[in-house]
């Protein structure tokens, strides 16, 4: 087996900016979002708008660069989860509409957002009056999305309240909802619930367009109901999960033919062979039944590559599984590659994605650490560099 370039050369070729020295890093496949938001588009009708979720460093995959190709894709909307993210991407030269998802509390961070024109999420009467106060202040009519509670039990104006909310927005110029939407908490588990928090939805939607006469744009459907639901597509859809590549449901035949965006990687950089009886890592967890031969990868829980996966998970080396051996620790983990011939120092390591006709998935890994694909990619710690490729 020939050794594999250097991170240098890695770096030159996917033409990425940042310099590192740690053999480890995760690679996004620009082309395969885009591919993604074309599937996403076959699934909702021609003029329904797209919000391209790309909250929390874009799950993982690190958000300027997929906002960038969002972007350029002409998505309608980008949703970030904090004034923190908005101002990030306003900085790299993001230009598309923004809406912060997430509480903007305290008040004076309303004139933050207006600052930055970002659009931020009001969710109750004393929301609106701060708007109103900034509104007057500025002497500028402001732009805002009033989320609604249909079920999720998290954030948004209770179902009993919104009509009282409504009626003052609709007598107060300075301010002008362009949005509202609402969350669904089982869409990929129980229609049922999803149909009646629509419901209620749809009603409050009705009320404000009819009785009111507001003008704005509708929209519920997170990846799980737009697959599963095209009446949850009203105005606009919020894709997040599935623009990744990423199942939200737990049966792989009800989702379509989606791309992996992210890949982790990292190569072998201490390797020896050892005797039956060999102990590796804390705890001495791991004992070898024969000879074998241990590699050392510079990637541990402190990178987000979950301890759970200790003597559980796999990773690939030369095409082919191999176990982690041992507790992973805080900057490095242990792998058998006995069964691998010709192993080199330096040779390259998938924790996650493709090597030759194997497959390391997201979903593969939140099932030995019993949690879910979404927690896999955000606990890739930001400092793991991120390559465009």
């Amino acid at each position: 087996m020939k050794p594999p370039p250097s991170i240098a050369a890695v770096t030159v070729a996917n033409r990425a900016s940042q310099v590192f020295f740690r053999q480890t890093w995760v690679e996004i496949d620009k082309s395969d979002f885009r591919f993604n938001l074309q599937e996403i588009k076959k699934h909702i009708a021609k003029d329904t708008k797209i919000m391209a979720v790309i909250k929390s460093n874009a799950y993982g995959h690190g958000g300027i660069a997929l906002a960038k190709e969002a972007q350029k894709a002409g998505v309608s909307w980008i949703a970030v989860s904090s004034l923190e993210e908005g101002i990030q991407f306003r900085e790299a030269g993001i230009r598309a509409n923004i809406l912060i998802l997430g509480n903007v509390y305290p008040f004076e961070n309303f004139q933050v957002a207006v600052a930055h024109s970002l659009t931020p999420t009001i969710f109750t009467m004393s929301d609106l009056t701060a708007l109103e106060d900034l509104a007057i202040k500025l002497d500028k009519k402001i732009n805002f999305h009033l989320q609604i509670d249909t079920g999720m039990g998290r954030i948004g104006a209770q179902p009993e309240t919104a009509h009282a909310i409504l009626q003052r927005i609709a007598h107060n110029p300075k301010v002008n909802m362009i949005g509202m939407y609402t969350h669904y908490s089982v869409a990929d588990t129980d229609p049922v619930f999803t149909r009646e928090q629509l419901s209620i939805f749809t009603k409050i939607v009705r009320f404000a367009r009819t009785d009111l006469g507001l003008r704005f744009v509708a929209h519920s459907a997170n990846s799980a109901a737009l697959f599963k639901n095209k009446y949850t597509h009203l105005d606009m859809v919020r894709p997040g999960l599935s623009l990744y590549g990423l199942n939200p449901f737990k049966h792989v035949e009800r989702f379509p033919k989606l791309k992996p965006v992210l890949s982790w990687k990292t190569k072998i950089v201490f390797l020896r062979k050892v005797p039956a009886g060999f102990c590796v890592s804390y705890g001495r967890t791991f004992v070898t039944n024969r000879a074998s031969v241990i590699a050392t990868i510079p990637v541990g829980y402190a990178d987000g590559y979950n301890r759970l996966l200790s003597n559980k998970g796999d990773v690939l080396v030369g095409g082919k599984r191999c176990p982690i051996a041992g507790r992973i620790t805080m900057d490095m983990a242990m792998i058998d590659v006995t069964g691998v011939k010709g192993v080199f120092l330096g040779d390259e390591v998938v924790l996650i994605g493709t090597q030759g006709k194997e497959q390391i998935k997201v979903d593969e890994l939140a099932k030995i650490q019993d949690t879910i694909c979404y927690e896999v990619t955000c606990a890739i710690s930001p400092h793991v560099p991120r390559i465009v490729v």
